[in-house]
């Protein structure tokens, strides 16, 4: 019992990289440990990036380890962006580091949204990364739901994130069950969640067990819910070419709009007017105040609602006039 005790004792040095210790246990205890199960190791080292444990080991083992593998190791690890592996196994290799090659292996970080290898291989570079550079790795950052690297490059650029990419990050966020920074990103950009995105993100965590983030996600939603009930619509003609022009429309939904007269069965041009509601209704008694104030206050009779369009719970009216006809009793699809 007291030599598997030991036994443990002896994988566990090996295992964490302190191989020399282990050799001297292995020889106290009598315990014998071969060539090839601590050049094993060793390589494990180098694998792991732990380039001076692996030549402390080898040394302790008697094991050589030629020149020429650290150096595959060496750019191995720039081009897995490993820069603090890669500067220590400069230092051990005996090469000086490659200030051209560390900024071109920055570069490539930022471009891929690796922002801290970026930053170091760059640090280490004496170079100071481009602002466009910085910017691409944010985005890329964002769209992969990493909100506090993505705002970290941006303020390194001395850039605000736009609204855009902070929403983009936001559903990202909420799509993998990550209620904390997706509502972050959203209060950045300064919009309101869309409260069926943080039920399905709450239902994500229970799912999965994660019972303190589905509550967050569960209790968002209610409050999201009780402000918008709360609070009226308020309406805004748009113009279309405002609308073409607005960054904030989610490109699915640009194909929206009138596609035949139900009264003369028309399917060419309609003259078209826009709105933008603060929410969508979210009862009958509110569909009936749309109406009213649409008809009342704009003349319009007939139209359609897109919910969604802005990737929040605003939603888009559009209403159409047959320019064969003059009715307004148009049929709206994609």
């Amino acid at each position: 019992m007291r030599d598997e005790k030991v036994i443990v004792y002896i994988k566990e040095r090996l295992e964490t990289g302190r191989m020399p210790e282990a050799i001297e246990i292995s020889k106290a205890a009598g315990v014998a440990l071969s060539k090839e199960e601590l050049k094993g190791y060793i390589y494990k080292y180098l694998e792991n990036g732990w380039m001076p444990k692996a030549v402390e080991g080898s040394k302790a083992a008697g094991i050589e380890l030629p020149k020429e593998v650290l150096i595959d190791y060496v750019n191995k690890y720039l081009e897995e962006g490993q820069i603090y592996s890669a500067i220590e196994g400069f230092k051990i290799a005996g090469m000086p580091p490659l200030k051209d090659k560390l900024a071109m292996i920055g570069r490539e970080c930022l471009l891929k949204g690796k922002l801290y290898p970026g930053l170091e291989a760059y640090n280490f570079a004496e170079e100071t990364p481009p602002e466009e550079e910085l910017i691409i790795c944010g985005n890329k950052c964002f769209s992969e739901g990493q909100l506090y690297p993505g705002l970290e490059a941006y303020k390194i650029a001395n850039r605000i994130p736009p609204e855009k990419e902070l929403i983009i990050c936001g559903n990202k966020c909420f799509n993998e069950g990550h209620p904390s920074p997706g509502l972050e990103a959203y209060k950045k950009a300064n919009r309101t969640p869309p409260k069926e995105t943080l039920r399905a993100c709450g239902q994500k965590c229970l799912q999965e067990g994660r019972h303190e983030d589905a509550r967050e996600a569960f209790v968002a939603s209610q409050k999201i819910e009780e402000i918008i009930e709360a609070k009226p619509i308020e309406i805004k003609e748009i113009s279309l070419q405002e609308l073409n022009d607005s960054k904030e429309i989610e490109e699915a939904w640009k194909g929206f709009g009138p596609k035949a007269c139900l009264n003369c069965e028309n399917e060419g041009v309609f003259k078209e007017r826009y709105f933008i509601l603060s929410r969508c209704p979210e009862s009958i008694e509110e569909e009936e105040w749309l109406d009213e104030i649409m008809k009342k206050q704009y003349g319009i009779e007939h139209y359609g609602i897109a919910a969604g369009v802005f990737g929040d719970h605003r939603g888009l009216i559009d209403s159409a006039v047959c320019r064969k006809c003059g009715s307004q009793d148009v049929f709206f699809d994609f």
